[in-house]
C-alpha cells in the first residue's frame, strides 16, 4: 500500500511538472549569481517552481545514481531493512576498489539499513553494488532494468541507469528527474531518517573488531563540524561524488530543506569548482551553491494566502430577483502560494472569467466563475468564485422576462415570417380566384345577351 501511494504521488507530481511554467518565477541574481549549468528549486507544499535554469538539460548522474538504487531498495524491501542482511561479495569489493567506499570488506555481513547508511552518507559504491548484487540474485543487469522501470513509473523522462552506483558513464539524468526521484524517496520515513543523519556508527563486523563512524558528506547537516556550510534548514541530500575527491571538476547536489514548516527541494547540476568561496581545503562547490540558494529562498520568500475567502472579489448583476440587483462573489480557496516576504497578495494579478450576469435562483456557494492569479507573468493558480448569498427568483419578473424573451426570440420571428408568407400566399390565391370568378361571370353574362 505504501509503495502504491508513493507511486501515485510521483505520477501526480510528474503530471504537475508538465503543467507548470517552464521559466523561473523568481531570479536570485540580484543576491546570488547561479553558477550551475542546470538548476531546479521547487516548493513541496505548493508544487510551485521557484527557480529553474536549463532544468531539462541532460547531465551525468554519477553518484546521484545511488538515489535511484535506494528508491528500488526501499520500494521492494522497505519493511525488511533490519531483518534482511547480505554478505559483501569479493567480486564487488574488487570492482569498486579505489573508488568512493565505506570500507565494507568482502565477507562482512550488513543489514540493508546499514548499507543504506553507508550508501547515502558516504556515497559508497561498495554498499550500492553489494546490495544490488545480492538482492538481484547476482543479476546486476536485471537490477539495473528494475531501476529503469521504477524510474519511468516515478515519471522521469531523461534518465538512463546503467549500473547501481554511478561508476558507469552511461548513467544520465536531469534536474527535473532528480527532483521527482528525491520527492519519491521523501515518502519513505527510513530515507528521511537515514539521509538526514549527520553520522552513523557502523557496528563491529567480521573484519572490523570495533564499531566505526560514517560521517555524512553533507556538511550542511553537521553543526559541530560543518563550519560555514552548516544550515539548520538542511534536511538531507547527496552529491554526485564524494565531495572533496573532485576538487577540480564540476559537482551536482540534490537536497531538501525545511524551515518554519516550508519545504523546498534544491537540484543544482554541474557547478564549477570556482563557485566555492568558503575557502576550505576540501572544496564543495555544489553544496556551497545549495547553501547560497537556501539562504536566498528563506530570507526572501514565504508561503502566503493569495486570496481571502471572506473578502468579495467581484460583483455581477442578477436577473429575475426583487431582493437584490447584484451578486457578490467570493473565492472558495485561499490559494496558498509563494510570495516575497516583504510583500502581500497585492503583488499578484487577478484575471476574472465571469458571465455577464447570474440568473436567480442562486444558492450560496454555487460556482459562478473563476479567477486566475498571475505572479511575475506566470499563472500560479485558478480559484472558483462562488455566490456569497442565496438569491430567490421572483416569478412575476421571471414571467415578464420570459415573455419579453419570447417576443424577441428567433422562434417567434420565424413563426411570424412564415405566417406572413402564408397570408401573402393566401392573398394571392384569393385574388387569383376572385379574378377567375369575375371572368367566368362576365363570360356567362355575355352569352345570355
Amino acid at each position: 500500500m505504501k509503495r502504491l501511494f508513493a507511486l501515485l504521488l510521483a505520477l501526480a507530481l510528474a503530471v504537475g511538472c508538465l503543467a507548470m511554467p517552464a521559466g523561473a518565477m523568481f531570479d536570485p541574481s540580484p543576491v546570488y549569481e547561479v553558477k550551475a549549468q542546470s538548476a531546479y528549486i521547487v516548493n513541496t507544499d505548493t508544487n510551485i517552481i521557484l527557480y529553474e535554469k536549463d532544468s531539462t538539460a541532460q547531465m551525468p548522474a554519477g553518484g546521484l545514481t545511488k538515489l535511484m538504487c535506494a528508491a528500488l531498495v526501499l520500494t521492494n524491501y522497505g519493511d525488511e531493512l533490519d531483518s534482511r542482511s547480505f554478505q559483501m561479495p569479493f567480486a564487488i569489493s574488487d570492482y569498486v576498489y579505489g573508488t568512493d567506499n565505506a570500507d565494507m570488506r568482502s565477507g562482512e555481513t550488513f543489514t540493508l539499513r546499514e548499507a543504506l547508511y553507508a550508501m547515502l552518507l558516504r556515497n559508497a559504491n561498495d554498499a550500492a553494488m553489494g546490495m544490488a548484487y545480492q538482492l538481484s540474485g547476482n543479476d546486476l543487469a536485471g537490477w539495473v532494468s528494475q531501476m529503469n522501470s521504477l524510474s519511468q513509473q516515478i515519471g522521469t523522462t531523461a534518465s538512463t541507469w546503467t549500473d547501481a552506483c554511478g561508476l558507469d558513464a552511461g548513467n544520465v539524468t536531469n534536474a527535473v528527474d532528480m527532483y521527482l526521484i528525491l520527492r519519491y524517496l521523501m515518502g519513505f520515513d527510513a530515507f528521511v531518517e537515514i539521509a538526514g543523519a549527520a553520522s552513523f556508527q557502523m557496528p563491529a563486523k567480521e573484519k572490523h573488531t570495533k564499531p566505526f563512524i560514517l560521517t555524512n558528506q553533507n556538511m550542511a547537516l553537521n553543526q559541530s563540524s560543518g563550519g560555514k556550510f552548516y544550515r539548520s534548514a538542511m534536511q538531507g541530500g547527496m552529491c554526485d561524488v564524494l565531495a572533496y575527491k573532485n576538487d577540480h571538476g564540476d559537482q551536482s547536489y540534490v537536497s531538501w530543506a525545511s524551515q518554519d514548516g516550508e519545504t523546498y527541494i534544491f537540484c543544482v547540476m554541474g557547478v564549477p569548482d570556482s563557485a566555492d568561496a568558503y575557502g576550505y581545503a576540501n572544496r564543495r562547490p555544489a553544496l556551497y551553491e545549495t547553501t547560497q540558494l537556501i539562504d536566498w529562498v528563506y530570507s526572501s520568500f514565504s508561503v502566503q494566502a493569495a486570496l481571502d475567502p471572506d473578502q468579495a472579489l467581484a460583483e455581477i448583476p442578477v436577473k429575475y430577483s426583487s431582493e437584490t440587483d447584484t451578486l457578490l462573489l467570493y473565492p472558495d480557496d485561499q490559494m496558498m502560494t509563494i510570495l516575497p516576504s516583504s510583500s502581500d497578495s497585492s503583488v499578484t494579478q487577478k484575471f476574472f472569467h465571469l458571465p455577464e450576469s447570474a440568473a436567480a435562483p442562486v444558492k450560496q456557494g454555487d460556482i459562478v466563475g473563476t479567477v486566475e492569479l498571475r505572479l511575475a507573468g506566470e499563472t500560479i493558480g485558478v480559484a472558483n468564485l462562488v455566490a456569497g448569498q442565496d438569491v430567490n427568483r421572483n416569478p412575476v419578473l421571471y414571467g415578464v422576462a420570459q415573455f419579453q424573451a419570447f417576443l424577441g426570440s428567433l422562434y417567434l420571428k420565424v413563426v411570424l415570417a412564415l405566417s406572413a408568407i402564408a397570408l401573402a400566399l393566401y392573398g394571392v390565391w384569393w385574388v387569383h380566384n376572385a379574378i377567375r370568378e369575375q371572368r367566368s361571370w362576365g363570360s356567362k353574362h355575355i352569352k345570355r345577351h
